[in-house]
This record gives C-alpha cells, structure tokens and sequence, in this order.
C-alpha cells in the first residue's frame, strides 16, 4: 500500500492531473479502458464539485490492498470545506446537476464507481469516497475492513508514516509506524516495521514491537503501534512504543483508550508491556499518527461512524491533520 497521493484543487487547471493521476493507477491494478474511463469522468466530477461549491478542496487518491490476498482496490476521496449539502441524497440523484458537466452531476460517482460514500454537514463540507476494484471476480466479503489516509508531509516525496493490515487465522492485526523526522530515512524506518508485520503475522502485538524495535536500531527509528484483534473472542490486544494514538468507538462514543509505553522503537525502549481490552461487536478502531491532533475524535457528528471506514479516515484527516507533518489515519470495522 503505498502513501496517498495528495492534489490541492483550487483551479481548474489542476483537474487535469488529478485525472491523470487516476488513469495511471486504474492501469497499475488492471482496469480495462472502459473502466479507467469511468475512473476519469469520476474525478473531473469530484474536481467539478469542489471548485463550484467549495473553490477549494483536496483529491486524495491510493492503492488500498488491506487483505494481501484480496484485489486490490483503486479509491479517489474528494474533501472540502465548503458549504455542504442540506440533502444530500437529492444532490446525489443520477442526473441532478447545478450546472454542466461530463457526468451530469453527483450522481455520475455513483454510477460509475464499484462503490461510493457520500458524507456532507451544512456550513462543513463534502467528503466524497470512490473505489474501483481491481479484480471484481474476486471475493469482496471480507469479516473486517480497513482503510486508510497515509499522506506525506506538504513539499516532501516519501511518507514517513506507514501502515499495514494482516489477516491469520481468524486473527486481524494493524500496525501504523512513524519514522523520525520526514522524507526517505523516515520511510525507510517505517515501511521496515510494516515488513516485520508481513513475515511474523501472527505474532501477538508485544511480540511484534520487540521484533520491531530490534530490526530498527540501525536505522532512523519510529514510533509503532500495534492492535490485533480477535472478533470471536470478543477481544483487541495492543502495544506500542511513542506517539500513536488508538482508541476504539462503539456507536459515536469513545469507548477505549488503547495505551502506548513511552519510547521509540529502534532507540529507546523500556518494558514492553501487550493491553487486552473488550472488543465490542460493532467496534471502530481508529488509529493515527502525531500528524493528526491528540484531539482527533468522531464525536463532532455521531453519524460519521455510519460511514465507509474509508470516507471517515478521510474526514478525521481534513478536519484534523496538521499541516507540517506526515499525517496518517486508520480505520477499521467489521464488515
């Protein structure tokens, strides 16, 4: 899963690439040209729908394969902060439009997206998510979903921060990691982590932040969280090491905090201590970096929990990224 691809639109200049963008990564997933089309005509309507409603906003797009041997998953969020839609079901109706444009309108994502979120609070914003499946043959049910905004510090190439999701033997574990500093020896450190996720998945968290903190003495170190969690036994286990936060959500309602020892994985660590904690059946995990603030929550709009995990990753990080770091957000449910 590599960093999201982030592109400011505040003219309509920047349309073009944000298509281009899409073209290129419906292409690294296998989309025929009938389907990269469609990719095409829906982000010119996203772009069309923040520069007419909102004059600015943002287009994040990115590679998500959560579940290594799942398809893989193409997914466009649009983000602003303009006025928002008092119904959005009615603007989202497949031919309603303001005005001309190549989709005819809101309804033009739905249509042509394999699936789509919408999300829209009166004097806040839109938040619009897309997904296109790589290979819609294949199984799209899996018991947990993930997802994730993984952005780069503003002006930076490499994301310092990473993620990863692993599935084993009814066992689904996250990791999110924060390299020290920002750019390349920063991603070197945090992709490292997510590696020592992928050959020992079935370690538990503590475990797997021992594992980590000894494979990252010889490089930049980062701060690591890690969260397994095991819905037949109705349980989360956690671990970490510095800065990265995790709180699990039942409802809007923020239900447990998940503790981090102080330290950094790589440089500094003293007892490594593994948290279990109850696992609510319609449990939200959300886990992020110090790119995002300590006072990240949901509880701003209960309905927001209703939403993809994927649209309100997106929504925590417009509302709460900061703007001088790398900034991830990760979320996940039942499916």
């Amino acid at each position: 899963m590599g960093p999201t691809i982030r592109i400011a639109i505040d003219d309509s200049s920047q349309t073009g690439e944000a298509r281009r963008t899409g073209l290129r990564m419906a292409a690294e997933i296998g989309l025929d040209d009938t389907r990269a089309g469609q990719v095409a005509i829906v982000v010119t309507e996203a772009c069309t729908n923040i520069l007419k409603h909102a004059r600015n906003g943002e287009i994040l797009l990115y590679l998500n394969q959560a579940a290594r041997d799942g398809p893989a998953l193409l997914e466009m969020l649009s983000l602003d902060r303009g006025p928002g839609m008092h119904d959005i079901e009615h603007c989202i109706a497949d031919g309603y439009t303001t005005g001309s444009s190549l989709g005819q309108g809101l309804g033009a994502i739905r249509r042509l997206a394999d699936e789509s979120d919408f999300y829209s609070v009166p004097g806040s914003g839109t938040a619009i998510l897309a997904r296109w499946i790589g290979s819609p043959a294949a199984s799209r049910t899996p018991r947990m979903q993930a997802a994730a905004v993984n952005a780069p510090k503003r002006g930076e190439e490499f994301c310092g921060d990473a993620w990863a999701f692993e599935e084993h033997e009814g066992l689904f574990t996250l990791l999110v990691a924060d390299g020290l500093g920002h750019g390349y020896e920063a991603s070197q450190a945090a992709q490292e982590a997510v590696r020592i996720l992928q050959i020992h998945p079935g370690e538990t968290p503590g475990c797997m932040i021992d594992f980590v903190h000894r494979a990252l003495r010889s490089l930049r170190g980062a701060a690591v969280a890690v969260a397994r969690i095991e819905p037949d036994r109705g349980l989360v286990s956690f671990a970490g090491l510095g800065n990265v936060a995790a709180r699990v959500y039942t409802g809007a309602r923020p239900f447990q905090h998940l503790v981090s020892a102080n330290g950094t994985a790589g440089h500094v660590a003293g007892r490594i201590r593994e948290f279990t904690y109850p696992w609510p059946s319609d449990g939200l995990l959300i886990m992020h970096s110090d790119g995002l603030a300590s006072s990240t929550t949901l509880s701003q709009d209960p309905s927001l929990i209703l939403r993809d995990p994927a649209l309100i990753a997106g929504v925590l990080y417009r509302d709460f990224a900061r703007v001088h770091d790398d900034a991830t957000v990760v979320v996940a449910r039942a499916a």
